[in-house]
């Protein structure tokens, strides 16, 4: 089957000119080994157009949420398609839009949907609707920690970044607040709602896209910690994130903007206390969407140093999503192979054994 994904416009992201020079002295990067690659069942019926991130279902298969149409497909540790959940409206378990679906319990499926803002619950083994909770925001990242719901990014309430509730509270309670850089306005807070988060214990790690930094704070919002991870290979950040930004909308050329930088589109605390820090570099010649290139650093439990920018394997115009589970990365794809497309699930083991640390920028 042809899947429409690769019929279809999306946007055009050219790649602007900015010369970014990386530390060329560092000669090892993480080893980027890909342990399988899981080709996803699809049909006439069931396929997904613009695969949101994947989320492991807790018992080896995947929950795959779609941005172009409104259902949410689950997998098995093969590929096999095995259920799907939602549908198009605005009653109950239906929307237009959708961001995320995770495991809820033992025997649920949660989706959190961006139109209308709200957390649709399912069972598990067959697909039924639950309940709906509406949400007061919309969201770009989702943490589920003892029941208690995480949301960052996309709109700032009480410019906050980061905020949590429980489903069915009236609303959501401000934790990490802002950065300067969106506080003063302009084009970083309205460019760029993402926002990715992770959290364990009492502590939040979180990145600010397009700012080069990740902060380090307590459940309470505290900072703790501010640093950079190198750039070793990837694109990187100018000084003045924000000037570039308005020198490139000067010129009349909005999706250029998307090139300027390396954008934190992951962040994962491994089991050891090691995180995987994931960043994309857009960039195309045309229509649809793609990455031009793929990197992971891995940053040291002490959070002292790091291991950066070992570059992921992408199939040619590549738009990615991406995923985690234990110590791997998940990368979803969706390529053309003999005239059809297929959806890829990679599973991506990324060790540090031969690599060139460097200090962390604070």
């Amino acid at each position: 089957m042809v899947n429409t994904t690769f019929r279809k416009v999306f946007f055009t992201f050219r790649l602007a000119a900015l010369a970014l020079a990386p530390a060329s002295h560092l000669s090892a990067q993480p080893t980027v080994t890909v342990l399988d690659s899981i080709v996803l069942e699809e049909s006439g019926d069931n396929y997904l157009v613009l695969p949101a991130p994947v989320t492991p279902d807790g018992t080896g298969g995947y929950l795959i949420a779609d941005y172009d149409q409104p259902r949410v497909l689950h997998y098995d540790r093969e590929g096999r398609l095995i259920q799907r959940y939602g549908r198009e409206g605005e009653g109950p378990g239906e929307w237009k839009e959708a961001r995320i679906a995770l495991p809820w319990g033992d025997d649920q499926v949660m989706v959190f949907s961006w139109d209308p803002p709200a957390a649709h619950a399912f069972r598990r083994d067959d697909g039924q609707f639950v309940e709906r909770h509406s949400l007061k925001t919309v969201f770009e990242s989702v943490v589920v920690d003892a029941g208690e719901v995480w949301l960052s990014g996309a709109e700032y309430t009480d410019r906050s970044a980061v905020g949590r509730m429980q489903l069915g509270d009236d609303g959501t309670e401000p934790v990490v607040g802002l950065p300067e850089e969106f506080q003063a306005g302009g084009p970083l807070g309205g460019i760029f709602p993402e926002m990715p988060f992770v959290k364990w214990a009492d502590t939040l790690l979180v990145g600010f896209m397009p700012l080069p930094y990740l902060t380090v704070t307590d459940t309470q919002g505290e900072e703790l910690d501010r640093f950079e991870v190198p750039v070793v290979r990837r694109r990187g950040h100018p000084g003045d994130p924000g000037a570039a930004i308005r020198e490139t909308l000067g010129g009349g050329r909005y999706p250029d903007v998307f090139g300027l930088f390396s954008l934190t589109r992951g962040i994962h605390r491994r089991p050891d206390g090691s995180f995987l820090v994931v960043h994309f570099d857009l960039g195309t010649d045309g229509p649809p969407v793609s990455t031009e290139a793929m990197w992971v650093s891995v940053i040291d439990p002490s959070r002292s140093r790091a291991c950066p920018d070992g570059r992921i394997p992408l199939e040619e115009g590549s738009h990615p999503a991406i995923g985690f589970e234990g110590d791997l990365l998940l990368v979803l794809d969706q390529v053309v192979r003999g005239g059809d497309a297929e959806t890829v699930v990679r599973r991506i083991q990324v060790e540090t054994d031969d690599c060139d640390w460097v200090p962390l920028t604070r």
